[in-house]
């Protein structure tokens, strides 16, 4: 009678490997079909327990094969039954190099401190580790991790971490035949006050003449600050000026700029220190206004007449739609004729705009003075 079980293969002398510092891994299914024949009344009573299946690394070749050797468990089966078959005579395996490396121990935290406080950069008991490890797994490793939780502390704090290794792709590299010379670490770490302040640009100046700035814009406009309570309560705000200068520049302004050198000593800052500061600036519009003679107003005549010869022209420029809904009504011209004496001058205008509009010239149109007639005016 035939009968077939499949066998776990167990690999012995390990030694043989362990001893030249290398690790082996099995590379195909452990397991073997065997095949055996033998009287019914044998062989119906027997299972995949009463045999074995040995593989010794004594035994392995330059091709990294370990040939199998099954047998019956008691010798009394083994005179019964004959092994016929076994699927498999060999189990190939990886053999590697045991190797020693230092790395660098990083802190990462979980978790969040006590409300309003933050963790504020740490201190190791040991900054760096030593793993010994198979070659490949040593070269997949690309960083130590202390984790770290923080469990709503709002004091500085101590405590042993368990390090975590990682690998290029950021996941977590769990493998036997690894050996750390600490699985734990003691960090301290320093937890401070945080506050959120605003982040104002302030006098920027003006660009050349004939230009204006349009918009303003911050990539941020709130900073988190950490440090002490006491130095925290006299910060209110960031503001930003001393390094823009927009006095030579005619097209659109950027700059990013570093706001620790606007905190004092001591104070950090929660994320990214810089922000960039984005400035519209354009052309002002222009254009040409004539105001008649009779639209000017006259002050301070007192005793004498005076008489607006010509109409007044000019220019003005300003914000493109203040200038697009100007209107002649919009503007007040007015002359102040006091002391002048009789005849012809000429008479600065002074002009009322409205806002962002402005006037690029003085403005001056001729005036004759004469002397009221008072035989006339006592006629009437």
């Amino acid at each position: 009678m035939f009968w077939s079980w499949p066998i776990s293969s167990s690999m012995t002398h390990e030694e043989a490997i362990s001893d030249l510092d290398m690790v082996y891994e099995v590379k195909n299914d452990k397991y073997v079909n065997i095949t055996i024949s033998g009287k019914r009344s044998v062989v119906g009573n027997l299972s995949a327990d009463d045999f074995k299946a040995i593989a010794s690394l004594k035994e392995l070749s330059k091709v990294n094969s370990v040939p199998i050797e099954v047998s019956a468990k008691q010798g009394s089966i083994a005179r019964k039954v004959t092994i016929e078959k076994q699927s498999m005579q060999t189990l190939m395996v990886n053999v590697e190099q045991m190797e020693k490396q230092n790395f660098d121990v990083h802190v990462e935290y979980s978790g969040s401190a006590a409300s309003g406080y933050v963790a504020n950069g740490y201190t190791l008991s040991k900054n760096t580790i030593s793993i010994k490890a198979p070659t490949s797994i040593l070269k997949n490793i690309s960083k130590v991790v202390a984790e770290c939780e923080l469990e709503g502390n709002s004091t500085t704090f101590t405590k042993k971490c368990p390090l975590v290794m990682y690998d290029n792709d950021g996941n977590v590299i769990k493998t036997g035949h690894v050996t750390m010379s600490s699985k734990k670490v003691q960090v301290t770490v320093d937890i401070a006050q945080e506050k959120e302040v605003p982040v104002e640009l302030g006098k920027i100046g003006n660009p050349p003449e004939g230009y204006e700035v349009k918009s303003t814009l911050l990539s941020t406009n709130k900073v988190k600050l950490v440090g002490s309570s006491d130095v925290l309560a006299t910060i209110d705000k960031i503001t930003l000026s001393d390094d823009i200068d927009i006095s030579k520049e005619t097209e659109n302004y950027s700059k990013t700029i570093d706001l620790t050198k606007y905190i004092p000593e001591g104070i950090t800052i929660s994320g990214g220190s810089n922000v960039t500061v984005e400035i519209e600036i354009s052309k002002l519009a222009t254009k040409k206004i004539t105001i008649k003679s009779s639209n000017i107003k006259i002050i301070n005549e007192d005793n004498t007449n005076a008489k607006v010869l010509d109409s007044v022209k000019f220019t003005v420029q300003g914000d493109s739609d203040a200038i697009s809904k100007l209107k002649t009504s919009d503007i007040t011209a007015t002359i102040n004729v006091e002391k002048l004496a009789t005849g012809k001058h000429n008479v600065v205008v002074q002009l009322t705009l409205p806002d962002k509009v402005i006037v690029t010239e003085e403005v001056k149109v001729p005036v004759e003075i004469k002397e009221k007639d008072v035989t006339a005016t006592g006629k009437e």
